[in-house]
């Protein structure tokens, strides 16, 4: 009885108040023309562009750029906080991941859809992959340990664990796709994701584990883009899971 009502109270704690919704966009950094895009429901961004008989089946070879960490938005109060020495350091190795997680996502992709390229040239059918890193939010590590240990019996508020609890790690990213031989950049896209909701997790316990989850979703979302036929709906990622990993 106890442990099945200790169950409830942890999903009670750690869903979010909207279970299902999109993540609130992250503030325009600039790298992608926010005035350009709007809202498409049939892909998972906030917004996207296109340019005028952008055709995507003609292409296919990707240069994938180094992933363009200078958009970082001002500091926010975790940046000022315990590990300030270390923020400069950890937004590159993301930007890395970022780089790394496109890279091997269509290097798996078994139909060779895209060939990816080592360097970048102009032939023609190939695109440019740009990123930059407009915003990330790591896991609050030490509040997320309290929120599920202080339920046990450390006396405070459900109101009080609930606030801690819904402190949660981001990422947002702008994006642009140019034409290796033109140089004309050809789509843009923007969006923003926010850790997925769970019962129990252990991902909160790290700094960027919900932040790499972002990551890999992003990368496995465009190639199913790159293989979608017209009108298809690629969806977003859930705002749930019982995994706790």
């Amino acid at each position: 009885m106890l442990r099945g009502m200790f169950c409830l109270l942890l999903v009670l704690v750690v869903l979010p108040a909207c279970p299902g919704c999109k993540a609130k966009e992250a503030r325009h950094a600039g790298f992608a023309k926010s005035e350009l895009m709007s809202h498409d429901p049939t892909l998972p961004f906030n917004k996207v562009w296109r340019a005028p008989g952008f055709d995507l089946k003609t292409y296919n070879k990707l240069y994938i750029a180094p992933v363009n960490t200078d958009y970082m938005l001002s500091i926010s109060d975790w940046q000022k906080g315990e590990r300030k020495a270390q923020i400069e350091k950890d937004i590159k190795e993301i930007g890395q991941y970022i780089h790394g997680a496109i890279t091997k996502a269509f290097n798996a992709d078994a139909t060779g859809r895209f060939a990816v390229l080592d360097a970048p040239g102009n032939e023609p059918g190939t695109l440019i992959v740009e990123v930059a890193l407009t915003e990330i939010v790591p896991s609050k590590v030490t509040l997320n340990a309290l929120g599920i240990v202080m339920p046990y019996g450390l006396g405070l508020p459900i109101s009080a664990v609930r606030a801690m609890a819904n402190d949660q790690s981001s990422v947002a990213i702008e994006a642009r796709l140019r034409d290796a031989n033109s140089g004309a950049i050809v789509a843009m896209l923007a969006d923003r994701e926010v850790e997925q909701a769970a019962p129990v997790t252990v991902r909160a316990f790290s700094w960027y584990s919900h932040a790499k989850r972002i990551i890999d979703t992003w990368a496995q979302q465009f190639v199913q883009i790159a293989h979608r036929k017209p009108g298809e709906v690629v969806k977003d990622a859930d705002t749930f899971t019982l995994a706790p990993w």
